[in-house]
């Protein structure tokens, strides 16, 4: 991806971009549309192993046209950030194996694009959110709805008070079990999600990502209630490793979840306009039910938001721009099926660097941010575990 500016291109050290799995799949395509794409060259990559990094350099290094230094485990984490020839390290790991490449790459004194939720915990976040600040380093974070092009659009729209005062929305998403990650099925390589404190519960991911887009649009919520169930205690795990390797007996294996499948909110913003939210997972893929549906109603108007992509790219805003009705007209905004959330991101970060942003005007989303998102993760959570209102003080 060589720069066509005559400003060099953001040097990236991916951690975590193998053939296959998110970095393969979100990521990297990401990087590679055609705004940012001459913004970003890739020039090194860690994996677990030495195998699987030679394999990714060869893959992405043909993909790019040039060259990829490839390292692998705890001393190629080190080796990576350290390298002069890297300006930004991407961490794509599972959430418990963040905190020792972020705080790696930013002892190294590089700035770092981290995968929400950053950690499995507000008090990791809180860790490397200071540890940034005294390094003065900059941490991006995935938070991506926001940027998204229908999100731009219906924010304006209230902005210019073409619904009147917002007196209430809500937001239903939904995750089939045909994904296999909540539900009577399981993916094998998806069982490290029910595990408590693992970073990536249903609350943490799929309601994570909505409610710092909610936030940003109206505003943040002065008091939350929520309840939560596990609508399936038990799962069985489908096997993903090979029939013949160790981990594999032959023998079907139960898990027990005692993760939520189910979370229902209920809040009062600082405005004053009602929320309620509930997130679903687990259910057939039958016609007619969305994967996400937001409603933002005014006191004149109304605003729907609707999500039917393929895999997570329903009820995930980042991942696919939803359709945006105003008052039950669909409103035409970028292309059908279009990904802006990410995209936007990576530019906004570029055009920083470069000193082509007005300071303040930024479109990506900081860790104090997301400490901010994280600390309304952790009230929703009280709530639900102690059964009360949760105050904010907003």
């Amino acid at each position: 991806m060589a720069g066509t500016s005559s400003k060099p291109p953001v040097r990236v050290g991916f951690i975590g971009l193998s053939c296959t799995g998110w970095a393969a799949h979100a990521l990297f395509p990401s990087l590679r549309a055609p705004s940012v794409r001459d913004l970003y060259t890739i020039t090194a990559l860690c994996t677990s192993s030495p195998t699987s990094a030679a394999a990714a350099a060869a893959h992405y290094g043909q993909l790019i046209g040039s060259p990829i230094k490839h390292f692998h485990g705890p001393d190629g984490i080190k080796q990576l950030t350290s390298d002069p020839e890297v300006d930004l390290v991407v961490v794509s790991v599972k959430a418990p194996s963040h905190r020792t490449p972020i705080l790696t790459a930013i002892g190294a004194g590089k700035d770092v694009f981290a995968e929400w939720p950053v950690g499995t915990s507000l008090e990791q976040m809180e860790e490397i959110e200071k540890q940034a600040e005294e390094k003065g380093v900059t941490v991006v974070v995935s938070l991506q709805g926001r940027q998204s092009v229908a999100i731009t659009k219906a924010k304006e729209i209230i902005q210019r008070g073409m619904i009147g005062k917002v007196l209430s929305s809500s937001l239903i998403c939904a995750v089939p079990r045909e994904l296999e990650y909540w539900g009577p099925v399981v993916a094998e390589n998806h069982v490290y999600i029910h595990e408590p404190n693992s970073g990536a519960s249903l609350l943490e991911i799929m309601l994570g990502h909505p409610f710092d887009t909610l936030t940003h649009m109206l505003g943040d919520f002065k008091s939350v209630s929520a309840t939560s169930a596990t609508m399936y205690p038990t799962a069985t795990v489908l096997r993903s490793s090979p029939k013949n390797s160790p981990e594999n007996d032959g023998a079907p294996r139960t898990l027990h979840v005692s993760t939520a499948d189910h979370v229902a909110i209920s809040g009062m913003l600082a405005s004053g306009a009602i929320v309620s939210v509930i997130c679903r997972g687990g259910y057939a893929e039958t016609p007619g039910r969305q994967r996400l549906l937001w409603e933002i109603d005014g006191e004149n108007g109304s605003i729907r938001l609707e999500g039917n992509g393929p895999g997570l790219e329903g009820p995930l805003i980042h991942r696919r721009d939803p359709d945006l009705y105003l008052n039950g007209e669909k409103v035409v905004v970028g292309k059908p099926g279009e990904k802006t959330g990410g995209v936007v991101g990576w530019s906004e970060y570029a055009k920083e660097k470069r000193g082509e942003v007005e300071k303040g005007k930024r479109k990506f989303v900081r860790i104090t941010e997301a400490v901010k998102n994280r600390k309304l993760i952790k009230a929703i959570e009280e709530s639900s575990r102690n059964g009360h209102r949760v105050d904010l003080g907003n």
